[in-house]
């Protein structure tokens, strides 16, 4: 009985020693410069997002801002993106076209602060 007992203590305390993962969906906008074209514009956009796909992990997260002790850097991951261009001007007349790149992302943080 006296094993039995010790074991169970044993397993209780050690189950709040694993964490449990949890996944984390976020959304940033990202700069891809300001053009003269809409042209231009798209294909900067277009630049931007091949880019995005093709970074190391680590340099990826750097990109999108994702930091954290619990944040499981290798599960990273872009799930879409969206090439957005917007008119603007300064003046009448002087219309440039600024590039933006949405991208929808997720990853995985440990949960080892249980309640």
């Amino acid at each position: 009985m006296r094993k039995i007992t010790l074991g169970l203590a044993t397993f209780i305390l050690s189950t709040n020693v694993f964490a449990s993962m949890d996944t984390s969906y976020e959304a940033r906008t990202l700069d891809a410069g300001i053009y003269t074209t809409q042209d231009q514009a798209y294909a900067a956009g277009a630049k931007k997002t091949e880019q995005l796909k093709t970074l190391p992990t680590k340099t990826l997260a750097n990109e999108l801002s994702v930091w954290g002790s619990k944040v499981l850097p290798q599960t990273l991951k872009i799930d879409n993106t969206e090439v957005l261009v917007e008119s603007i001007s300064a003046k009448a007349g002087d219309t440039e076209y600024r590039s933006m790149v949405k991208v929808n992302y997720h990853y995985q943080i440990r949960d080892n602060d249980r309640n």
